[in-house]
């Protein structure tokens, strides 16, 4: 795990918790529901990264729209 990779997805991870407060905070409640305690934790961002892989694999309308609109870079993670 690369600190640019972390550190892109603590800023996606931001960015679409101060665009869209309560759909974050729906959205992780169910992350954290979903994802294993051992697939999101033990390394800093690990939890970041996991969100973010989860996100866009939800097709969510409003975070389609965030990342397109929002973040140029659409990497993998």
């Amino acid at each position: 795990m690369s600190m640019e990779a972390t550190a892109k997805a603590i800023f996606i991870t931001n960015t679409f918790a101060q665009a869209h407060p309560e759909e974050h905070i729906k959205l992780w409640n169910q992350f954290e529901k979903e994802v294993p305690v051992n697939k999101r934790s033990g390394a800093y961002g690990m939890d970041n990264m996991a969100y973010v892989r989860w996100l866009k694999n939800q097709a969510n309308p409003t975070v389609i729209e965030f990342l397109s609109a929002s973040i140029t870079q659409r990497n993998s993670y």
